[in-house]
């Protein structure tokens, strides 16, 4: 299976600026470039912070950008979203008998299982009791199925201070009876807006700095430095075999050498 990871888009209404640039016009760059070169894709997960403020213009916006891309997508829930307003704008995204807009995608690596750890109102992220009892009952209804877990927020800390306030809450409660279903393969998330990877309870997890604005990773501070860096987006390739976890950046490189395949270029030892 070929999936595309897009996060934190943080869209804002037609004319609008965040931070001195246009959220829209990097998503539709990013958009290309997947068009381009991904179109081949299985499919495309958006894992949260589909607009900045989560008004209801930016989900149009967004409703009208996604129509140029030509992989199936999923949109999911950050901290900066509404469910209402999105809703709104995507009233047939599926939702959970609580109204949390999680579900299962059957794909065919396996389960995707989409989490809303979205708390309205905060920065911070949670699966609450029944956001909780809902994910281990999709793992425990098909255990010999491989799955792929997907939200927003980080569900362990990534070793950053600054999110420290901002993870899942309840992550030591949440993670132990994830890693002891035993069939969760990987955890693609969002919200930090940088590079990193790793293992939290011994399960593989990803995330990407993201399409619109990133942020510098330091080790000490609690406040962050934002940055303008190229569009980003993730490629899982997933087989039975493993996880593989590309990063791409929507830029123009400059290109020194074409190398014949299996052959090195001439001067590189």
């Amino acid at each position: 299976m070929k999936l595309i990871h897009l996060t934190d888009l943080h869209l804002v209404p037609p004319g609008a600026m965040l931070f001195g640039f246009d959220p829209a016009e990097r998503l539709r760059k990013t958009i290309e470039r997947i068009n381009r070169d991904h179109a081949d894709a299985e499919l495309c997960v958006v894992t949260g912070d589909l607009t900045d403020e989560g008004d209801f213009a930016s989900y149009e916006l967004l409703r009208d950008v996604l129509r140029d891309l030509r992989v199936p997508t999923r949109l999911m829930l950050g901290n900066h979203d509404s469910r209402q307003n999105f809703l709104r704008a995507f009233p047939d995204e599926p939702r959970d008998e609580n109204g949390f807009v999680q579900s299962v995608h059957e794909s065919s690596a396996g389960r995707l299982i989409l989490l809303d750890t979205l708390v309205e109102g905060f920065g911070h992220g949670s699966l609450s009791d029944d956001r909780l009892e809902w994910l281990l009952a999709r793992l425990a209804e098909k255990p010999n199925v491989p799955a792929y877990l997907l939200a927003h927020h980080p569900l362990q800390p990534i070793g950053l201070p600054h999110f420290e306030p901002w993870n899942t809450e309840n992550w030591r409660q949440i993670m132990p009876q994830i890693a002891k279903a035993g069939n969760v393969r990987h955890i693609f998330h969002g919200h930090v807006h940088v590079d990193v990877g790793g293992t939290w309870s011994g399960i593989p997890f990803s995330a990407s700095r993201g399409v619109a604005h990133q942020i510098i990773p330091d080790f000490k501070r609690r406040d962050a430095d934002f940055v303008e860096d190229a569009p980003a987006f993730d490629i899982a390739l997933i087989d039975a075999e493993g996880v593989l976890v590309h990063r791409f950046e929507v830029n123009d490189r400059h290109v020194v050498e074409v190398s014949a395949s299996g052959l090195v270029p001439e001067g590189v030892q």
